[in-house]
């Protein structure tokens, strides 16, 4: 209830909802009037009776309880008590005309927010008004403070990425269960330590770097380091890392989110060796080659091409190119240019193999060219192959 309700666009109402109570009903009226005057945000609700207060702080939204000490069969204190037990949030300012430091220091003990003396004069209600909306400000800045935090509670332990949370010293005070899935550790085992536990030895000079350079820019940053597991094994993890400062600018906090990348290296790995023993054979192959993607886009030409067909330039600079207009540039190659131009259409429109088909080039020689559909991940694509015909003289 001390956390007000939130207009329909999302922002805190401004409102300031006050239950004043009190035994004397002209006193209410009065300071009721003066409150609503000085902040008129003040939306004042007057009881003379504590149960009927109490039953108010029950049904209806209160930011703010104001009450006088002493009142009949009770005291301030004591609806205090009542108050926090419907409550425990809502500020409660005791405003009385009962002045003692032993009253005083009985109310600090009990938990109110605030204490203030009645005295004569209108400017009482002005400081009166005051503290009730110091105290409303700072109720509102910690529930909006608490909700934040757990948002953000709930976001990491939700996370499927491991995070770890560092405190203004780099020392562990955090683990999510995806930070303890991915190194095996418990969070109990963990918390207090720092990163040493999960960096190899040898790669904690680098990782020292990475946190210096973190912390003396204050920003972000991504590294992809080996880790260790608690079991032994070795791993890759894709790291990002966030320092967090206050208003001073200074450090309070670190998170580091991060994702085990070891399968993914390792494809990685296969695929560059894939693709270099691929790249390697294509290059010393007595054929020339072509390889096109759905689009008909020049996925790798090999060297062998570009010499058959007598053409100048690295054939690494023809991928991407459209594969179409490569076949009208090159046609003036052939002996029928129109008639090549159209026969690869042909043969790409009906998707079906072709083996050592005769193509005759302008300047007398001929080529046999076999063509094979193929399959791949993004799509189907064309292979095409052109070699020197045997002589057959």
């Amino acid at each position: 209830m001390s956390d007000s309700p939130l207009r329909s666009d999302g922002e805190r109402e401004s409102v300031v909802r006050v239950l004043h109570v009190d035994d004397e009903p002209a006193f209410l009226d009065l300071v009721a009037t003066y409150l609503e005057r000085v902040d008129d945000a003040f939306d004042v609700r007057s009881e003379t009776d504590v149960e009927a207060a109490l039953e108010a702080v029950e049904s209806a939204p209160i930011d703010c309880v104001v009450s006088d000490y002493e009142m009949p069969g009770t005291d301030g204190l004591a609806f205090l008590e009542r108050v926090r037990e419907r409550d425990p949030a809502v500020p409660f300012v005791l405003f009385t005309g009962k002045g003692s430091e032993e009253i005083a220091s009985e109310a600090i003990s009990a938990g109110v927010t605030d204490y203030i003396q009645k005295r004569s004069g209108t400017d009482q209600y002005t400081v009166l008004a005051n503290r009730v909306r110091n105290a409303v400000d700072q109720s509102r800045s910690r529930a909006a403070l608490a909700a934040s935090q757990e948002r953000l509670s709930r976001y990491i332990e939700q996370s499927p990425l491991g995070t770890i949370e560092y405190d203004e010293g780099l020392r562990i005070v955090r683990v999510n269960p995806a930070a303890e899935e991915i190194l095996g550790y418990a969070e109990s085992e963990l918390v207090g330590g720092t990163w040493t536990r999960f960096v190899p030895e040898e790669l904690r000079r680098h990782v020292a770097a990475v946190e210096r350079r973190l912390l003396s820019d204050k920003g972000g940053y991504r590294s992809v380091n080996e880790n260790v597991r608690a079991d032994g094994e070795r791993i890759r993890c894709a790291w990002h890392n966030q320092v967090v400062t206050d208003g001073d600018g200074e450090v309070i906090r670190v998170f580091s989110q991060f994702e085990d990348v070891t399968d993914r290296t390792d494809r990685k790995r296969e695929l560059e060796r894939t693709n270099a023993v691929l790249s390697t054979t294509l290059d010393t192959l007595p054929v020339g080659v072509l390889a096109e993607d759905a689009d008909r886009r020049v996925l790798r030409v090999n060297r062998h091409l570009y010499d058959l067909f007598e053409l100048d330039g690295d054939p690494s600079e023809a991928t991407g190119r459209d594969c179409a207009r490569f076949a009208v540039e090159m046609s003036e190659l052939f002996d029928d240019p129109e008639s090549f131009v159209e026969r690869i259409g042909a043969i790409v429109d009906a998707r079906r193999p072709v083996d050592d088909e005769r193509v005759a080039l302008a300047d007398g020689r001929v080529l046999l060219r076999t063509y094979r559909p193929i399959g791949l991940p993004d799509g189907r694509g064309h292979l095409w192959a052109y070699r020197d015909a045997p002589d057959e003289r």
